[in-house]
Protein backbone atom coordinates (compact mmCIF):
# COMPACT_ATOMS: atom_id res chain seq x y z
CA UNK A 1 0.00 0.00 0.00
CA UNK A 2 1.03 3.52 -1.30
CA UNK A 3 1.35 5.96 1.82
CA UNK A 4 -0.38 9.01 1.29
CA UNK A 5 1.03 12.04 2.71
CA UNK A 6 -0.95 14.06 5.28
CA UNK A 7 -2.21 17.38 5.52
CA UNK A 8 -0.97 20.41 7.23
CA UNK A 9 -2.72 22.62 9.08
CA UNK A 10 -2.43 26.13 9.49
CA UNK A 11 -3.68 28.76 11.86
CA UNK A 12 -4.15 32.45 11.47
CA UNK A 13 -6.52 35.49 12.59
CA UNK A 14 -9.21 34.85 11.27
CA UNK A 15 -10.86 37.13 8.06
CA UNK A 16 -7.34 36.36 6.55
CA UNK A 17 -7.34 33.01 5.65
CA UNK A 18 -6.92 33.89 2.05
CA UNK A 19 -4.29 35.85 2.49
CA UNK A 20 -2.47 32.68 3.81
CA UNK A 21 -3.67 30.65 1.11
CA UNK A 22 -1.91 33.48 -0.82
CA UNK A 23 1.63 33.28 0.74
CA UNK A 24 1.68 29.47 1.01
CA UNK A 25 0.67 29.36 -2.90
CA UNK A 26 3.63 31.41 -3.26
CA UNK A 27 5.98 28.98 -1.29
CA UNK A 28 4.85 26.25 -3.62
CA UNK A 29 2.10 24.31 -1.68
CA UNK A 30 0.41 22.46 -4.43
CA UNK A 31 -2.89 22.48 -2.86
CA UNK A 32 -4.09 24.24 0.07
CA UNK A 33 -7.79 25.93 0.91
CA UNK A 34 -9.18 27.14 3.91
CA UNK A 35 -11.06 24.98 6.43
CA UNK A 36 -14.85 25.03 5.47
CA UNK A 37 -16.83 25.90 8.92
CA UNK A 38 -13.70 26.49 11.35
CA UNK A 39 -12.47 30.26 11.06
CA UNK A 40 -8.98 30.81 11.24
CA UNK A 41 -7.51 27.61 9.90
CA UNK A 42 -6.06 26.85 6.52
CA UNK A 43 -5.19 23.17 5.16
CA UNK A 44 -2.53 22.41 3.38
CA UNK A 45 -1.89 19.29 1.39
CA UNK A 46 1.57 17.85 -0.23
CA UNK A 47 4.14 19.15 1.97
CA UNK A 48 6.40 16.65 3.68
CA UNK A 49 5.63 13.66 6.02
CA UNK A 50 6.93 13.03 8.13
CA UNK A 51 8.43 16.39 8.45
CA UNK A 52 11.24 17.35 9.85
CA UNK A 53 12.93 20.87 11.77
CA UNK A 54 14.25 22.02 8.29
CA UNK A 55 10.87 21.55 6.05
CA UNK A 56 8.91 23.94 9.20
CA UNK A 57 12.12 26.43 8.62
CA UNK A 58 10.87 26.56 4.91
CA UNK A 59 7.30 26.12 5.47
CA UNK A 60 7.05 29.06 8.12
CA UNK A 61 4.05 31.55 6.49
CA UNK A 62 4.04 35.54 7.89
CA UNK A 63 0.15 35.26 8.22
CA UNK A 64 0.63 32.03 10.14
CA UNK A 65 0.10 31.88 13.74
CA UNK A 66 0.78 28.09 14.26
CA UNK A 67 1.41 25.28 11.93
CA UNK A 68 0.11 21.74 12.77
CA UNK A 69 2.13 19.10 10.50
CA UNK A 70 1.00 15.70 9.46
CA UNK A 71 -2.62 15.49 11.14
CA UNK A 72 -4.39 12.46 10.89
CA UNK A 73 -7.85 12.17 11.99
CA UNK A 74 -9.03 10.40 15.38
CA UNK A 75 -12.51 9.08 16.08
CA UNK A 76 -13.84 7.65 18.63
CA UNK A 77 -17.86 7.92 20.67
CA UNK A 78 -15.77 8.78 24.28
CA UNK A 79 -13.15 10.90 25.59
CA UNK A 80 -11.44 7.69 27.06
CA UNK A 81 -11.55 6.12 23.34
CA UNK A 82 -9.94 9.28 22.04
CA UNK A 83 -7.38 8.87 24.70
CA UNK A 84 -6.39 5.56 23.92
CA UNK A 85 -6.28 5.94 20.75
CA UNK A 86 -4.21 9.12 20.61
CA UNK A 87 -1.98 7.40 23.79
CA UNK A 88 -1.22 4.57 20.81
CA UNK A 89 -0.24 6.97 18.45
CA UNK A 90 2.21 8.60 20.48
CA UNK A 91 3.87 5.57 22.37
CA UNK A 92 7.23 6.23 19.59
CA UNK A 93 6.80 9.97 19.05
CA UNK A 94 7.36 10.53 22.31
CA UNK A 95 10.83 8.71 22.89
CA UNK A 96 12.28 10.64 20.18
CA UNK A 97 11.67 13.84 22.01
CA UNK A 98 14.78 14.81 24.06
CA UNK A 99 13.66 16.62 26.28
CA UNK A 100 10.45 18.58 27.28
CA UNK A 101 7.13 19.15 25.51
CA UNK A 102 3.80 20.45 25.41
CA UNK A 103 0.48 19.25 24.85
CA UNK A 104 -1.63 21.36 23.16
CA UNK A 105 -5.81 20.99 23.17
CA UNK A 106 -7.21 22.96 20.99
CA UNK A 107 -11.41 23.81 20.12
CA UNK A 108 -12.50 25.73 17.12
CA UNK A 109 -13.59 29.08 18.96
CA UNK A 110 -10.53 29.20 20.05
CA UNK A 111 -8.92 30.52 16.92
CA UNK A 112 -11.64 33.60 16.92
CA UNK A 113 -10.37 34.63 20.41
CA UNK A 114 -13.89 33.32 22.16
CA UNK A 115 -12.89 33.18 26.13
CA UNK A 116 -15.55 30.17 26.66
CA UNK A 117 -15.68 28.43 23.43
CA UNK A 118 -17.76 25.41 22.80
CA UNK A 119 -15.82 22.04 23.65
CA UNK A 120 -13.08 23.14 25.57
CA UNK A 121 -14.75 21.44 28.72
CA UNK A 122 -14.57 18.18 26.71
CA UNK A 123 -11.25 18.95 25.03
CA UNK A 124 -9.62 19.36 28.91
CA UNK A 125 -11.49 15.87 29.96
CA UNK A 126 -9.05 14.45 27.09
CA UNK A 127 -6.17 16.06 28.32
CA UNK A 128 -6.55 14.57 31.86
CA UNK A 129 -7.61 10.98 30.25
CA UNK A 130 -4.86 10.94 27.82
CA UNK A 131 -2.57 11.45 31.48
CA UNK A 132 -3.91 8.74 32.94
CA UNK A 133 -2.99 6.61 29.69
CA UNK A 134 0.57 7.77 29.21
CA UNK A 135 1.55 7.65 32.90
CA UNK A 136 0.72 4.17 32.86
CA UNK A 137 2.46 3.24 29.64
CA UNK A 138 5.21 6.47 28.73
CA UNK A 139 5.45 7.58 32.27
CA UNK A 140 9.44 8.97 31.76
CA UNK A 141 7.81 10.99 28.58
CA UNK A 142 4.71 11.97 30.65
CA UNK A 143 6.97 13.62 33.31
CA UNK A 144 8.74 15.53 30.58
CA UNK A 145 5.70 17.57 29.76
CA UNK A 146 5.45 20.56 30.51
CA UNK A 147 2.72 23.39 30.51
CA UNK A 148 4.56 25.99 29.65
CA UNK A 149 8.04 26.35 27.86
CA UNK A 150 9.67 28.59 25.29
CA UNK A 151 11.62 26.09 23.71
CA UNK A 152 10.35 22.70 23.94
CA UNK A 153 12.02 20.17 21.85
CA UNK A 154 7.87 18.78 20.49
CA UNK A 155 4.51 19.99 20.28
CA UNK A 156 1.72 17.63 20.81
CA UNK A 157 -1.52 19.39 18.99
CA UNK A 158 -5.03 17.99 19.32
CA UNK A 159 -7.58 20.35 17.67
CA UNK A 160 -11.30 18.64 18.48
CA UNK A 161 -13.57 19.22 15.26
CA UNK A 162 -16.17 18.22 17.44
CA UNK A 163 -17.12 15.57 19.74
CA UNK A 164 -16.14 12.34 18.62
CA UNK A 165 -13.09 13.60 15.92
CA UNK A 166 -9.99 15.14 16.44
CA UNK A 167 -6.72 16.01 14.45
CA UNK A 168 -3.52 15.04 15.86
CA UNK A 169 -0.12 16.32 15.20
CA UNK A 170 3.32 15.58 16.73
CA UNK A 171 5.94 17.44 15.98
CA UNK A 172 9.60 17.86 16.85
CA UNK A 173 10.78 22.32 16.86
CA UNK A 174 12.37 24.50 14.90
CA UNK A 175 13.85 26.62 17.36
CA UNK A 176 14.17 30.42 15.87
CA UNK A 177 17.24 32.56 15.84
CA UNK A 178 14.58 35.57 17.22
CA UNK A 179 13.56 33.13 20.21
CA UNK A 180 11.10 30.42 20.42
CA UNK A 181 10.40 27.50 18.33
CA UNK A 182 8.04 26.38 15.24
CA UNK A 183 5.83 24.65 15.83
CA UNK A 184 4.77 28.15 18.36
CA UNK A 185 5.23 26.97 22.44
CA UNK A 186 2.22 28.96 22.19
CA UNK A 187 -1.10 27.17 22.03
CA UNK A 188 -2.66 28.23 18.89
CA UNK A 189 0.25 30.25 18.35
CA UNK A 190 -2.27 32.62 20.66
CA UNK A 191 -1.07 34.59 23.23
CA UNK A 192 -2.32 35.87 26.20
CA UNK A 193 -2.34 38.95 26.38
CA UNK A 194 -4.04 40.67 29.64
CA UNK A 195 -5.62 43.75 29.68
CA UNK A 196 -4.00 47.12 31.04
CA UNK A 197 -6.48 49.81 32.27
CA UNK A 198 -4.06 52.50 31.83
CA UNK A 199 -3.03 51.93 28.15
CA UNK A 200 -3.60 54.87 26.12
CA UNK A 201 -4.62 52.79 23.32
CA UNK A 202 -5.42 49.30 22.41
CA UNK A 203 -2.19 48.83 20.49
CA UNK A 204 -0.10 47.83 23.35
CA UNK A 205 -1.73 44.22 22.35
CA UNK A 206 0.61 43.67 19.45
CA UNK A 207 3.62 44.77 21.16
CA UNK A 208 2.60 42.15 23.82
CA UNK A 209 1.83 39.41 21.26
CA UNK A 210 5.38 39.97 19.77
CA UNK A 211 7.26 39.77 22.99
CA UNK A 212 5.33 36.29 23.88
CA UNK A 213 6.39 35.06 20.59
CA UNK A 214 10.01 35.46 21.08
CA UNK A 215 9.71 34.77 24.11
CA UNK A 216 11.60 37.79 25.10
CA UNK A 217 10.89 40.73 27.52
CA UNK A 218 12.84 44.05 28.38
CA UNK A 219 14.27 43.84 32.28
CA UNK A 220 14.32 45.96 34.84
CA UNK A 221 17.02 48.88 34.05
CA UNK A 222 16.78 47.70 30.44
CA UNK A 223 16.86 51.10 27.97
CA UNK A 224 14.30 50.89 24.95
CA UNK A 225 13.52 53.82 22.39
CA UNK A 226 10.04 53.82 21.17
CA UNK A 227 9.92 55.23 17.52
CA UNK A 228 6.45 56.84 16.53
CA UNK A 229 5.43 56.80 19.95
CA UNK A 230 2.12 58.33 19.84
CA UNK A 231 -0.04 58.56 22.42
CA UNK A 232 2.45 55.50 23.96
CA UNK A 233 0.91 52.28 23.82
CA UNK A 234 3.93 50.71 23.04
CA UNK A 235 5.89 52.79 25.65
CA UNK A 236 3.40 51.52 28.19
CA UNK A 237 4.65 48.08 27.23
CA UNK A 238 7.91 48.78 28.02
CA UNK A 239 7.38 50.62 30.95
CA UNK A 240 5.62 47.81 32.64
CA UNK A 241 8.52 45.70 32.80
CA UNK A 242 10.91 48.08 33.81
CA UNK A 243 12.68 49.82 30.98
CA UNK A 244 13.19 53.33 30.68
CA UNK A 245 11.74 54.80 27.54
CA UNK A 246 13.14 57.21 25.04
CA UNK A 247 9.59 58.49 23.34
CA UNK A 248 9.88 59.63 19.97
CA UNK A 249 7.63 61.27 18.03
CA UNK A 250 6.10 64.68 16.80
CA UNK A 251 3.16 64.40 18.86
CA UNK A 252 2.89 64.18 22.82
CA UNK A 253 2.33 61.22 24.69
CA UNK A 254 -0.65 60.42 27.17
CA UNK A 255 -0.93 62.68 29.69
CA UNK A 256 -0.66 60.23 32.15
CA UNK A 257 2.97 58.91 30.60
CA UNK A 258 4.38 62.24 30.25
CA UNK A 259 5.65 62.56 33.34
CA UNK A 260 5.54 58.77 34.10
CA UNK A 261 8.88 57.11 35.77
CA UNK A 262 11.49 56.13 33.34
CA UNK A 263 9.81 58.30 30.65
CA UNK A 264 11.47 60.43 28.63
CA UNK A 265 9.55 62.33 25.17
CA UNK A 266 11.13 63.85 22.77
CA UNK A 267 10.13 65.82 19.67
CA UNK A 268 10.95 64.21 16.62
CA UNK A 269 10.99 62.24 13.59
CA UNK A 270 11.35 58.79 14.18
CA UNK A 271 13.32 58.10 10.97
CA UNK A 272 15.77 60.49 11.57
CA UNK A 273 16.37 60.23 14.93
CA UNK A 274 19.57 58.32 15.91
CA UNK A 275 20.22 57.55 20.02
CA UNK A 276 23.54 58.77 21.66
CA UNK A 277 24.96 55.19 22.16
CA UNK A 278 23.44 51.28 21.58
CA UNK A 279 20.03 50.40 23.91
CA UNK A 280 18.52 47.48 24.62
CA UNK A 281 15.38 47.48 22.77
CA UNK A 282 13.98 49.27 19.88
CA UNK A 283 9.85 49.15 19.22
CA UNK A 284 8.60 51.30 16.38
CA UNK A 285 4.45 51.46 15.85
CA UNK A 286 4.80 54.01 12.40
CA UNK A 287 2.34 55.06 9.84
CA UNK A 288 4.85 55.12 6.85
CA UNK A 289 5.20 53.24 3.61
CA UNK A 290 6.25 49.71 3.86
CA UNK A 291 9.59 50.69 2.11
CA UNK A 292 11.12 52.55 4.58
CA UNK A 293 10.99 49.72 7.22
CA UNK A 294 14.31 48.73 5.13
CA UNK A 295 15.69 51.95 5.69
CA UNK A 296 14.83 52.15 9.05
CA UNK A 297 16.41 48.16 10.04
CA UNK A 298 19.57 49.05 7.58
CA UNK A 299 20.22 52.09 10.25
CA UNK A 300 19.68 50.16 13.23
CA UNK A 301 20.90 46.92 12.63
CA UNK A 302 23.85 47.69 10.36
CA UNK A 303 25.20 50.24 13.77
CA UNK A 304 24.15 47.71 15.70
CA UNK A 305 22.01 50.24 18.06
CA UNK A 306 19.65 47.63 19.16
CA UNK A 307 19.93 44.21 20.57
CA UNK A 308 16.04 43.41 20.03
CA UNK A 309 13.92 44.97 17.25
CA UNK A 310 10.23 44.94 17.04
CA UNK A 311 9.03 47.50 14.20
CA UNK A 312 5.68 47.47 12.22
CA UNK A 313 5.15 47.85 8.65
CA UNK A 314 1.68 48.27 7.78
CA UNK A 315 0.28 47.60 4.10
CA UNK A 316 -2.18 49.48 1.42
CA UNK A 317 -4.27 46.68 0.21
CA UNK A 318 -2.24 43.78 -0.21
CA UNK A 319 0.92 42.43 1.42
CA UNK A 320 3.84 44.32 0.07
CA UNK A 321 5.92 41.31 -0.70
CA UNK A 322 9.03 43.25 -1.98
CA UNK A 323 9.30 45.67 1.32
CA UNK A 324 8.76 42.73 3.34
CA UNK A 325 11.70 40.65 1.85
CA UNK A 326 14.03 44.02 2.04
CA UNK A 327 13.33 44.83 5.33
CA UNK A 328 14.14 40.81 6.63
CA UNK A 329 17.41 41.41 4.32
CA UNK A 330 18.50 44.07 6.27
CA UNK A 331 18.17 42.83 9.28
CA UNK A 332 19.90 39.61 8.17
CA UNK A 333 22.85 40.84 6.35
CA UNK A 334 24.10 42.69 9.33
CA UNK A 335 23.65 38.85 11.13
CA UNK A 336 20.38 40.15 12.95
CA UNK A 337 18.11 36.84 13.41
CA UNK A 338 14.64 38.33 11.56
CA UNK A 339 11.17 37.00 11.58
CA UNK A 340 7.53 38.50 10.26
CA UNK A 341 4.41 37.28 11.58
CA UNK A 342 0.80 38.60 11.32
CA UNK A 343 -0.66 38.80 14.94
CA UNK A 344 -4.42 38.11 16.20
CA UNK A 345 -4.26 41.67 17.32
CA UNK A 346 -2.73 43.01 13.84
CA UNK A 347 -4.48 44.52 11.28
CA UNK A 348 -3.07 45.23 7.79
CA UNK A 349 0.35 44.97 8.99
CA UNK A 350 3.12 42.68 10.03
CA UNK A 351 5.16 42.60 12.93
CA UNK A 352 8.82 42.19 12.33
CA UNK A 353 10.86 41.15 15.14
CA UNK A 354 14.71 41.04 14.99
CA UNK A 355 17.58 39.92 17.40
CA UNK A 356 21.09 40.33 16.95
CA UNK A 357 23.81 37.58 17.10
CA UNK A 358 26.03 37.04 20.50
CA UNK A 359 28.93 39.31 20.49
CA UNK A 360 31.57 37.19 18.85
CA UNK A 361 33.92 35.71 22.10
CA UNK A 362 37.69 37.27 22.54
CA UNK A 363 40.64 34.69 23.49
CA UNK A 364 42.77 35.53 26.27
CA UNK A 365 45.64 36.20 24.42
CA UNK A 366 43.20 38.54 21.88
CA UNK A 367 42.68 40.34 25.92
CA UNK A 368 46.41 41.03 26.08
CA UNK A 369 47.32 42.10 22.83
Amino acid sequence: MIAVARPWLFTCRHEHEQRLVEELERLGCPQCSAVVDIPGLVQAEGLPDPCSPADLAAWDPVWALQVLPAVEVVTAPAINGLARLVAERLTDALDAMDGPWLLHALVPGMLRGQPKPALERRAALLVAALGVQLSRTRRRAWRRRQLACPRPAGVVQLLMQDAERLWLSVSLTHTLAVGGTWPSPLAGGLAQVADDPIAPSSAFRKLDEALACMGRWPEPGDSAVDLGASPGGWSRVMLRHGATVLAVDRASLAEHLMGAPGMTWRQGDAFTFLPDGPVDWLVADVAAYPERVAELLEIWCGGRLARNLVVQMKFKGVTDWQALAAALAAARSHGYGARARHFFNDKNEVTLMAVAPPPASVSPAEELS
